[in-house]
């Protein structure tokens, strides 16, 4: 079963996709030049955001983090905005000036936060950023999501100000900056089969999150203020060897001709670093016989006899034992 998900799920996004270039393909019979795009939702499950890309004439993505969203989690999804692009400049398509109505408490944005938030999308890559929405409606099921222009209908609002307060910033330095591209040095791999079949595994993955385990490694990078450019799996080796190194968090599917290019990576000075559950699926969603970790056991130079999983304040002791 878990192969016929796979299929389904690189069935749908694939078929979303279709209708996203038919509409585009209709629209350039009468436009040849306006720039086409959709908007992304950042780690979004069901859509490959990097096959995405590829119609795309740039990336855009709507940035709603919640009020218990780290930092360091919307960087990396800008991130990942800036990797699906090919690390060419993207639109900050969406962000609230103030409340997010959809969430369970709808908490209004503090003094100065979403220039911090806007700011940020800027340093990670983005030459746009806008706001949904203008006037705050009247009616729908929007109708108390914040906007520039809230229910009152004035100018002298503390949100309108700020927001115009960023558009004069923007504006003043922006023309400075567009088009800059970020010089990173090190990739982490965020890959949609790993996504798919991480979480549609029936084993020993409760409490997991693949965005939160690509995270974990991201987060250590981000508190060092090393820049990161996410990448796909699947990346050629001509341009993963610009990187001094790749990471690549629970890469548990591996994709035919991945592991070949990692071992010409790493045999050509790269330094390459995963983790549990990796190298486990061929692209069909079935296990590579011989021990784990599969694809990657040469690359690795190891051969893991089990995987043991801990409950929640579960400790176990461990012997390292030379020879």
């Amino acid at each position: 079963m878990s192969g016929l998900q796979m299929d389904y799920r690189r069935f749908q996004s694939q078929a979303q996709l279709a209708c996203y270039t038919n509409e585009r393909d209709a629209i350039r019979e009468y436009d040849a030049t306006t720039p086409i795009t959709t908007n992304l939702m950042g780690t979004f499950k069901d859509l490959d955001y990097f096959e995405w890309a590829k119609e795309m004439d740039v990336v855009s993505w709507d940035n709603y983090p919640g009020m218990d969203t780290p930092p360091s989690f919307t960087a990396m999804c800008h991130d990942l905005m800036r990797g699906i692009g090919g690390n060419k400049p993207f639109m900050l398509m969406e962000q609230t000036p103030n409340q997010q109505n959809w969430f369970p408490f709808c908490k209004v944005k503090q003094p100065g936060e979403v220039r911090k938030l806007s700011w940020q999308a800027v340093a990670h890559g983005a030459d746009t950023v806008r706001f949904f929405q203008m006037k705050q409606s009247l009616g729908g099921c929007e109708r108390f999501h914040g906007a520039v222009i809230a229910h009152d209908g004035t100018e002298e609002s503390r949100v309108f100000k700020e927001t115009a307060a960023l558009g004069e910033e923007l504006d003043r330095i922006g023309r400075r900056i567009m088009g800059s591209r970020i010089e990173s040095r090190v990739a982490i791999m965020f890959d949609w089969q790993s996504y798919w079949s991480l979480e549609g595994c029936v084993g020993p993955t409760t409490g997991f999150n693949y965005p939160n385990e690509v995270h974990r490694f991201y987060r250590a990078l981000w508190r060092r203020n090393v820049p990161v450019d996410m990448i796909a799996s699947t990346t050629p080796l001509a341009r993963l060897s610009q990187y001094d190194l790749a990471i690549a968090p629970a890469l548990i599917t591996v994709l035919p001709g991945v592991a070949e290019t990692l071992e010409a990576y790493v045999a050509d000075g790269g330094t390459f670093i995963t983790g549990y559950m990796a190298g486990i699926h061929d692209e069909h969603d079935l296990v590579v016989p011989g021990g784990y970790p599969g694809k990657l056991r040469r690359l690795m130079g190891v051969w893991v006899e089990e995987i043991d999983a801990l409950a929640p304040g579960e400790t176990m002791r461990s012997a390292w034992r030379h020879g």
